[in-house]
């Protein structure tokens, strides 16, 4: 008999839930454990459900071997609160690919409802938190790997904002790599406390104490008439950074239940916007897979920038991460239409040829994993979200940034006379990027 891996226990699973003779209501659901086991789960009581098609469920998960813990199925009777068990926001509607048949013909996939328990990545998955009313535009500044100049992209982008009047606020999130305090502010105007200070005096119930020392204000912006507020994410003379950041990511209690890390990011991010009111807010997002991105994101964008270069790993990386969203498409609803790419790093030559294989690349993905699959012969769909590939407005064509040799290892507090740059240098590596950001957010006032 073949071993059954993880992939092959959904799929087999969801397979055996296409069994007519097994009830439409409730329909049976699907739990899966942080390792991997899965156990399948009957919104009612045992005894409401055939008992026949009992023994088919109870068979089915035995069958799945190492992933399986036994063959009992769950239900109301096996949790003493199974309202907040299925009644839980974490169920999705997943799509489970079924392979192909002894023939080799797609089976094609099918629809389960989900409920996933990870260690880590479960805020992929949580859209329903999302901060939609009541706050300024919030740009994220988003990647799979670092080294493709997203925070200089979002210092430029901050300068060109105050520069037309505009009060900016940047957080700095990448906690595990905090890069905006070093890039833009110099040591002496670092604030006392950084957003590590603030999780972990949160979580005593100090948080307040923390908070209204904070925040810095750049020097980038001193000669303009607007001003740039940074929360970074370590304090002053820090000297426990790691001890802190090893906490922060901890629930936390509070009245109404655990708080999370997301709930947490999102109302500092709350109490930041109230005490600093920027007419703008920029966020710094860790790089790659990690839970910070996925809050930033899922609930905290307006507009979520992806930056990529044109390399392998990059179209891997985010097949991946939009595959995901893919299988769950209640997620991807919420998602797609807040997403952009970004092309980074531009160069300076073979551009007609670079920018239509980034174009091809990004669109290739964004068809088979973010559009809404059109029928060949079809007109475009009233309500589809689907962009042809020279379709300037999907999301998948980008906003670029030019590749220049003076924003290599630059100091923005430079002038040009010392080695640094000027706007006009800004302007020409950065004034389209930046003029486009602007145009998507459509609450933002240009004074």
């Amino acid at each position: 008999m073949a071993s059954i891996h993880f992939n092959d226990a959904l799929r087999l699973a969801a397979l055996s839930l296409q069994d007519d003779a097994l009830p439409v209501k409730p329909k049976a659901r699907v739990i899966r454990d942080v390792y991997g086991r899965l156990r399948f789960a009957l919104d009612c009581p045992l005894a409401d459900y055939p008992a026949a098609a009992l023994e088919k469920l109870q068979k089915a998960q035995a069958a799945l071997g190492p992933y399986a813990t036994n063959s009992e199925v769950l239900s109301h009777d096996s949790f003493s609160d199974p309202q907040a068990v299925f009644g839980s926001s974490d169920w999705h509607r997943t799509l489970v690919n079924l392979g192909v048949n002894e023939d080799g013909k797609p089976l094609g996939a099918v629809e389960i409802q989900l409920l996933d328990r990870q260690i880590t990545g479960q805020d992929w998955l949580r859209t329903s938190r999302f901060d939609e009313d009541g706050h300024p535009p919030r740009v994220v500044f988003y990647g799979l790997k670092g080294g493709v100049g997203r925070s200089t992209a979002l210092a430029m982008l901050a300068y060109r904002l105050a520069r037309d009047g505009q009060r900016v606020l940047l957080i700095d999130f990448d906690l595990e790599s905090p890069g905006l305090s070093g890039l833009l502010l110099p040591q002496d105007r670092v604030a006392t406390y950084g957003l590590v200070d603030w999780f972990v005096e949160d979580a005593v119930g100090q948080g307040d104490e923390v908070l209204r020392d904070m925040v810095s204000l750049s020097p980038l912006a001193d000669q303009t008439p607007g001003s740039i507020h940074i929360a970074a994410a370590m304090g002053q003379g820090e000297t426990a950074y790691l001890s802190k950041l090893a906490r922060v990511y901890a629930d936390t209690p509070s009245p109404k239940g655990p708080q999370t890390f997301a709930d947490r990011m999102l109302r500092i991010t709350r109490l930041l916007e109230a005490q600093e009111r920027p007419d703008i807010v920029l966020i710094d997002s860790r790089a790659g897979l990690h839970d910070v991105a996925a809050v930033a994101i899922g609930s905290l964008a307006s507009v979520a920038l992806l930056f990529a270069t044109d390399a392998q790993q990059n179209w891997q990386g985010y097949r991946q991460l939009f595959n995901h969203w893919h299988q769950r498409p209640e997620v991807l609803r919420q998602v797609r239409e807040r997403i952009v790419m970004v092309q980074a790093l531009f160069p300076e030559s073979d551009q007609a040829e670079r920018a239509s294989r980034f174009v091809q690349n990004a669109w290739d993905v964004f068809r088979d994993l973010i559009y809404d699959e059109l029928e060949p012969d079809a007109d475009t769909l009233e309500d589809a979200f689907s962009f042809d590939l020279h379709n300037e407005d999907g999301p998948h064509f980008p906003m670029r940034v030019r590749w220049n040799a003076r924003f290599q290892e630059f100091d923005p507090m430079l002038g040009r006379s010392a080695g640094g740059v000027d706007d006009t240098d800004i302007d020409l590596a950065f004034g389209p990027f930046i003029q486009e950001v602007i145009d998507a957010l459509p609450g933002l006032t240009n004074e």
